[in-house]
């Protein structure tokens, strides 16, 4: 702070020097004191109001915390045997990486060629969470599950439905609610 209070008012004084002697030849010497002088009272009138306006800022206004960084979920359906993976990340370009390398280790690589289906923290902003339910297409059971976002409980949905009966029954319509 007094760094950058010294080197202000010595780029101040300097500009008030360059002036004055530029003013010099047109002033009588007892007039020039009285214009340095002047110029010099503003000069401090400026650093107090600056040295008042960074006090005000360091100690009277803190600034917003950071929000809470936001986790990107992609849901992708495999196209050999219709198993469901879920991939986070920081953004939606790491979440569909994440998601096709746990399909590609689970499943071979060119089932999980299919466009991801992912959320966007925008959106779901002030979701507490989701909760979702389908019925299969093969027994008819219910199947409900819950998720931070509607990505991920539509994918534990899915993943419930496809443990209690065999994946390719989990293609009927899904319903979902956020909370």
């Amino acid at each position: 702070m007094s760094l950058f209070k010294n080197s202000l008012v010595l780029l101040l004084s300097a500009t008030c020097l360059f002036f004055s002697t530029q003013a010099g030849a047109q002033i009588r010497p007892d007039d020039r004191v009285r214009v340095l002088e002047s110029r010099v009272n503003q000069l401090e009138s400026l650093i107090n109001q600056l040295h008042q306006r960074v006090s005000n800022l360091e100690y009277n206004q803190r600034p917003q915390p950071y929000p809470e960084p936001q986790e990107v979920a992609c849901l992708l359906e495999d196209t050999g045997y219709n198993k469901v993976f879920l991939g986070k990340g920081r953004t939606r370009l790491e979440a569909e990486a994440v998601v096709r390398e746990t399909c590609g280790r689970e499943t071979h690589p060119t089932y999980c060629q299919a466009q991801p289906k992912c959320s966007n923290p925008r959106e779901e902003r002030g979701m507490n969470g989701a909760l979702c339910i389908m019925t299969d297409t093969g027994y008819s059971k219910t199947f409900k599950a819950e998720g931070k976002s509607l990505i991920e409980a539509e994918f534990n949905v899915r993943k419930a439905c496809g443990s209690g009966t065999h994946p390719t029954y989990c293609k009927g319509p899904i319903r979902c609610e956020s909370f």
